[in-house]
């Protein structure tokens, strides 16, 4: 089976999204998940989401002997961030040897947990390499952080699963923290932040929506991604 990128439910959220559960001073904060725009492009700050869904059902893309079956089971999101460090120039003797940048937080890891609401479903920590960067005394509205919600091993379970079989909705709760360095060395890390998914089968595993066999194409859900947010269709080409 092969499989494409997610779906995702949109509303404005008022508040800002999750925070924190850590001792230690947090700088590079993580505070709301953007809703995608009109192109999805995730460039409005001041428009958000407080959630998700996802249709894990199969569908057929091309006609026999080409025939290959996919289904959606990934999550894009982008995320608002800021950097609270502040950008210091230090000097020594005359010389700068820091001109601000020192205080730049480098991302280099995403870690993710996973919590769903049927507890015969069991899920492990999740790590994925992540390049990204955001300038010291960097604003929310200039800042953001893409995650990739649904990691391999959380998809292979939940599909493994009975779970979805009998066309229920089920919840999953997913957890994530970015860590990296500031540019000057220090190891830092950011909140933690929560994002809820609605996940289900609009059809069971064995029975995938054929749109060609109608002669119509599958109907794409938020930016374009069959089944985010919207259950799977067919639609005319």
């Amino acid at each position: 089976m092969k499989r494409r990128h997610p779906l995702l439910r949109f509303g404005l959220l008022a508040g800002l999204l999750l925070t924190a559960c850590s001792a230690d001073p947090m700088n590079v904060i993580i505070l709301s998940a953007r809703a995608p725009g009109d192109k999805c492009e995730f460039d409005d700050d001041t428009k958000y989401v407080a959630g998700g869904s996802l249709d894990m059902r199969r569908y057929i893309v091309g006609t026999a002997p080409n025939q290959q079956t996919f289904f959606t089971g990934q999550y894009y999101q982008v995320f608002s961030w800021e950097n609270n460090n502040q950008a210091i120039q230090t000097s020594v003797n005359g010389q700068i040897v820091d001109d601000g940048s020192g205080n730049s937080f480098i991302a280099d890891t995403a870690v993710y947990d996973y919590q769903y609401s049927d507890p015969n479903v069991a899920f492990s920590s999740e790590s994925a390499n992540l390049r990204a960067v955001i300038p010291a005394q960097a604003e929310t509205k200039d800042s953001s952080v893409p995650a990739d919600l649904i990691q391999p091993g959380a998809l292979a379970a939940i599909d493994a699963s009975t779970s979805l079989d009998s066309g229920a909705v089920q919840t999953l709760l997913v957890t994530f923290q970015i860590f990296g360095k500031l540019a000057a060395g220090t190891s830092q890390h950011t909140n933690k932040v929560s994002f809820p998914l609605s996940v289900y089968r609009s059809a069971p595993k064995n029975d995938p929506l054929d749109c060609p066999a109608q002669g119509l194409v599958i109907s794409g859900g938020v930016c374009g991604i069959p089944g985010r947010d919207l259950p799977l269709s067919c639609t005319k080409p």
